[in-house]
């Protein structure tokens, strides 16, 4: 079991920090460059690049480590690969197929908007058109119980949609979207390795020492950045996997509300976009257009504190909510929630303190 953590993470780790050198180049010499702009917190230009690294890595991880599971007998592998658990090798890759299509599809909507600087609510079209073929298209959706039609297409489209969102705004600053996507994506997996599931961390975990490699170019200051394209993918792969993946155990006695573990796994950016939302609508400002002042990142720099503390902070408090979606698959659900209210109330309580009007931070 630790081996198979270890050696997804690694994989993930490993290239991605070999391919992330090579995406810049690829980058700049494509022009996919990130112009200095009011809204923006950088005071150069900066190449993207960093999705084309993400989605390469995962390429490579998840798609070698398919083509070895398919030319290997079941037999002769070892015990804590996920073939002995579960679902058949044909199951698991017709849903391994399915995923891809909509990374694809999300890769390539974000790569348009780093090239072409596609309007809000054009994209936002297209995220929602995206997202109807993943659900309806290719069956990724979730368990609702709920006897109303549809209502588990519309509640699946709405959470892709949302989350994406939410993680391609939480791309504000250098290292906060790689840091809380990574410990995300690590509390998820823990969690379905508990349960002894073994689907979903292995491309969680993959996901994660992708993005933990690109993270050694994108600490503060960032050598280049992750661009929609790995947003989109990365915010995707969050919202997609939190779909399929399998919370209530009846047999082991997981209460009904552990299907709450995805808002605790991303509570720190469904929280963040949530209070920017409604901050840039309180100001009468479109919600889509972006701004230097309105995040959590943008709030801790204008007060003084440093590039790597916000990092830290963003990763602390995901770990938090991390542990806090853990402990909801046991009956210590209650101190669970206690730890998920304490941390939404710190957030709150950064964000109740209004930040200096400096205009753009610098």
């Amino acid at each position: 079991m630790v081996e198979f953590a270890l050696a997804a993470l690694a994989a993930g780790l490993v290239v991605s920090a070999a391919l992330t050198p090579i995406a810049r180049r690829v980058a700049l010499a494509a022009g996919l460059v990130a112009a200095v702009r009011p809204d923006r917190l950088h005071d150069g230009p900066r190449p993207y690049g960093g999705g084309l690294a993400i989605a390469d890595t995962l390429i490579l991880v998840v798609g070698g480590a398919w083509l070895a599971a398919s030319w290997m007998a079941p037999e002769s592998l070892p015990g804590w690969l996920p073939l002995r658990v579960g679902e058949p090798l044909d199951a698991r890759t017709g849903t391994l197929g399915r995923l891809a299509v909509g990374a694809l599809v999300f890769f390539i909507i974000g790569l348009l908007d780093d090239r072409y600087r596609l309007p809000a609510w054009p994209k936002l079209g297209l995220q929602l058109f995206a997202a109807a073929l993943v659900v309806v298209g290719c069956g990724i959706r979730a368990t609702v119980w709920l006897e109303v039609p549809y209502a588990a297409e519309a509640v699946s489209i709405l959470w892709i949609v949302a989350v994406v969102n939410a993680y391609n705004m939480l791309d504000h600053a250098d290292g906060v979207a790689a840091s809380v996507g990574a410990v995300a994506l690590v509390a998820l997996a823990a969690g379905q390795m508990l349960m002894g599931e073994w689907f979903v961390p292995g491309l969680a975990l993959a996901t994660a020492g992708a993005l933990l490699g690109f993270l050694i170019y994108n600490l503060p200051p960032a050598r280049l950045f992750m661009g929609d394209a790995g947003s989109h993918l990365v915010g995707y792969v969050l919202a997609s996997l939190t779909i399929v993946a399998r919370y209530y155990f009846p047999a082991r006695g997981t209460p009904r509300s552990v299907v709450l573990v995805p808002l605790a796994v991303l509570a720190v950016p469904l929280f963040d976009a949530a209070c920017v939302v409604v901050g840039r609508l309180a100001k009468g400002k479109n919600p889509m257009a972006g701004d230097a002042t309105s995040h959590l990142g943008h709030r801790m720099l204008a007060r003084g504190a440093r590039p790597y503390t916000v990092v830290l902070a963003a990763a602390g408090l995901t770990v938090l909510t991390g542990e806090a979606s853990l402990l909801m698959y046991f009956p210590l659900r209650l101190f669970a929630a206690a730890s998920g209210g304490v941390t939404l109330a710190l957030v709150t309580m950064l964000w109740a303190r209004r930040a200096p009007e400096r205009g753009a931070v610098p």
